[in-house]
């Protein structure tokens, strides 16, 4: 999964959803956290991008410990 500014990586993503074979995380999904010790959901989403109703988390989205999202990707298009 994608990693963090905390030093983090993304533990969970969206069912059945990637991008070049990588996994597409959203708000509620969850990102082991080192720095602070403990694993925290993903609490941003884009209101614009979704997939089966799940917000989708982009680049410098937030988690609940406060760890921004670092992507792997960052040339997206949801086709509806």
């Amino acid at each position: 999964g994608d990693t963090t500014d905390h030093g983090g990586k993304v533990i969970t993503a969206i069912d059945d959803y990637t991008h070049k074979g990588i996994p597409i995380a959203g708000k509620g999904d969850w990102v082991e956290c080192p720095q602070c010790k403990g694993v925290f959901p993903i609490v941003q989403g884009a209101d614009s991008l979704k997939y089966k109703g799940k917000l989708i988390a982009l680049e410098g989205m937030q988690t609940a410990c406060g760890a921004k999202l670092i992507a792997s990707q960052h040339k997206f298009t949801l086709a509806s």
